[in-house]
């Protein structure tokens, strides 16, 4: 039985699902729905395989949206200096519980912050990123140019992606597969043929093409995470 907590501690907010032996832990940054089920369900899935995972809340003091229509505001107002509290979830993570290492898996609004959070903190053993939203030009409320940081990540990075994602859209994934190749260190992509955004979400599996992309990213998604995190060897 994975035993799961509420956390709301100064910039550390979330929920985490702790495994009873740890061999690491994974900082979950969500989608614009924030600490959702299916959230909620990556967390258990890695707790399970040995993972202490920390979901966390890009929306301080409030509790998951609805859906992502009623998510869409407050991911409007959402900037880049979120980064702030990731890093003192990936201090919580690697401090406070001790884990010996510690990951980043992101998915859509959180797959672009992966990539962020990679760059910009060298503690992370490893990253992954589900078909992060990195658009170009950025959004208002973005600063950050996730693709010239993704050439600063120094742990090896795992992407996903879909090539009907309408956010990601394929010409920027090969931009950001190319600076990622370019690195010293390395790099796995999957490319899953006519999969949408999100493709990983319960509600868009019913498309044969998302429930495929589905079925095969995740196994390869655990084993990169088993090679790259020390304590998992």
């Amino acid at each position: 039985m994975i035993r799961t907590e509420d956390i709301a501690q100064g910039r550390v907010e979330g929920q985490i699902a702790h495994a009873e032996r740890p061999r690491g832990g994974v900082l979950i940054l969500p989608t614009i729905t924030a600490v959702d089920p299916p959230m909620k369900e990556f967390a258990r899935l890695l707790a399970e395989a040995g993972y202490t995972a920390m979901v966390w809340n890009p929306y301080p003091g409030m509790p998951a949206p609805a859906d992502t229509t009623a998510a869409r505001p407050h991911a409007a107002k959402l900037s880049d200096d979120a980064l702030e509290s990731m890093g003192a979830c990936v201090s919580h993570l690697a401090d406070t519980l001790r884990l010996p290492a510690v990951a980043v898996m992101g998915f859509c609004l959180g797959g672009r912050y992966a990539v962020l959070l990679a760059a910009k903190d060298k503690r992370l053993s490893a990253c992954v990123a589900f078909y992060p939203s990195i658009r170009v030009p950025n959004q208002p409320n973005q600063t950050l140019d996730a693709l010239k940081l993704a050439a600063e990540i120094p742990c090896p990075v795992h992407v996903i992606h879909g090539t009907a994602d309408e956010v990601l859209l394929h010409p920027v994934f090969l931009k950001l597969r190319d600076v990622l190749d370019g690195r010293k260190v390395p790099t796995f992509s999957q490319v899953h043929p006519d999969a949408v955004h999100s493709f990983m979400r319960p509600d868009l599996r019913k498309v044969a093409a998302n429930d495929q992309a589905a079925r095969l990213s995740w196994p390869p998604v655990m084993g990169f995470l088993d090679i790259c995190m020390p304590q998992a060897r």
